[in-house]
């Protein structure tokens, strides 16, 4: 009777969660975790019950779970706080598992997507609506004032947006592949989608959310090529107009332009002698100190403060000291050392290599999607929050998880 229970609730929750989910997931860190871990519990209770576990075969999950198992077995008994290193480890899985029961349990057909990325789009279009009136009001629809004066936060209480909307966006040109991808005008609209999300990232001043969004708008527009869905002309009409909008830009908001263009290409210059050089020092000593198993699964505050020299979380010497490595392969290193980093990646190329049949079917358009959600999740010298943090985990893993249901069902659309 129990069981019968169980399976019927597992239904309902199959059934539900579509809606939920884009709203589950975004705004709520506490909220987010708790969705993350009921649903790859339920999935797991669900693969029991049907006796169906042929996901597990999935090659990019078996290279996960030689992740999991080694930072589980050789970085934790190793790591300087062993039981910290141990717990983070054994948390990381659900992260995968939400990603695969959204792709093989609660997105299995592609109707279930279609009103996913449905709701999804309403509420991007919103993060738009909103973080644009808070710049020409100061502040947006629920009363959060502007950061600073070239700083947004949009509905948070912090200056995310830019990262949030340059995330959840990477979803929504499926949407045009699942209604407008047989039509020629796809690219006006891919154009007008483009064009405003730039500018409002722009807005954000969020350096790092800039420099992918154009990484991804150029991929898309090389897939849109390849395709055949766009003249050499229609490249030079573009290529000029976004020229115009760049010079526009520079002359109404030069501060936001300079903190975006000019800083950003002055710290990358000078790298060694910015506050991210002195971050991106202490976390290169710390794998230098740890090279092959890193110093544990969560560790790098400890590991920075007993270097001394960059002082304490508390009291650093620059401003996000010893809080995180503030870049993914840095992070990886210092932490899970040199294997870690190494096995994470092969994880990573698993992931894409699973979208092979898009290459030997030429659908590069599709494809274009698919490398976008990579880079801008996983890029190596990607500079920001911690990879494994909840707020920022949930957002990838959603999206790498919402990812792989549509690939499984993008033949049903054409």
């Amino acid at each position: 009777m129990a069981s019968k229970f169980l399976q019927i609730f597992l239904e309902r929750f199959k059934f539900y969660l579509p809606f939920l989910l884009p709203f589950l997931i975004p705004f709520s860190r506490s909220i987010a975790d708790i969705t993350i871990i009921m649903v790859s519990i339920l999935f797991l209770l669900n693969s029991y019950f049907l006796n169906d576990w042929k996901w597990m075969k999935e090659k990019w999950f078996l290279f996960a779970l030689f992740f999991w198992i080694y930072c589980l077995v050789l970085v934790s008994p190793l790591s300087i706080q062993i039981e910290k290193s141990f717990l983070y480890s054994l948390y990381f899985i659900r992260w995968p598992l939400f990603a695969m029961a959204l792709s093989y349990w609660i997105f299995s057909d592609i109707k279930k997507i279609k009103l996913f990325l449905n709701i999804l789009s309403i509420i991007v279009i919103f993060l738009f609506i909103d973080t644009l009136w808070q710049y020409f009001f100061s502040y947006d629809l629920f009363g959060y004032e502007r950061f600073t004066s070239d700083r947004l936060t949009g509905p948070f209480d912090r200056p995310i947006i830019g990262m949030w909307i340059s995330k959840l966006i990477l979803l929504i040109p499926f949407i045009f592949y699942t209604h407008k991808y047989r039509s020629k005008n796809i690219i006006n609209y891919i154009f007008i989608l483009m064009t405003l999300f730039l500018i409002t990232i722009f807005l954000t001043g969020e350096r790092m959310a800039l420099i992918l969004s154009i990484i991804i708008s150029f991929i898309y527009i090389l897939g849109l090529i390849f395709e055949g869905f766009v003249s050499k002309k229609r490249i030079i009409i573009f290529l000029t107009i976004a020229f115009i909008i760049s010079l526009l830009l520079y002359l109404y908001e030069p501060n936001m332009f300079d903190r975006s263009v000019f800083s950003t290409v002055q710290t990358i210059w000078n790298i060694k002698n910015s506050e991210y050089g002195a971050i991106f020092e202490s976390a290169y000593l710390i794998w230098q100190k740890y090279p092959f198993f890193g110093s544990g699964f969560h560790t790098y505050r400890e590991a920075c403060e007993s270097l001394i020299i960059y002082g304490t979380r508390d009291n650093p010497i620059v401003g996000g000291m010893c809080f995180h490595p503030h870049n993914i392969s840095l992070e990886l290193l210092s932490e899970l050392g040199i294997f870690g980093f190494v096995l994470f990646y092969i994880m990573i190329a698993s992931i894409f290599f699973n979208y092979q049949k898009l290459v030997k079917d030429k659908n590069w358009f599709l494809l274009s999607f698919y490398i976008s959600i990579l880079i801008a999740c996983f890029f190596p010298l990607i500079v920001g929050m911690s990879i494994f943090s909840n707020k920022l985990a949930s957002i990838i893993w959603l999206i790498i998880g919402i990812s792989l249901a549509f690939y499984k069902n993008y033949k049903k659309l054409t």
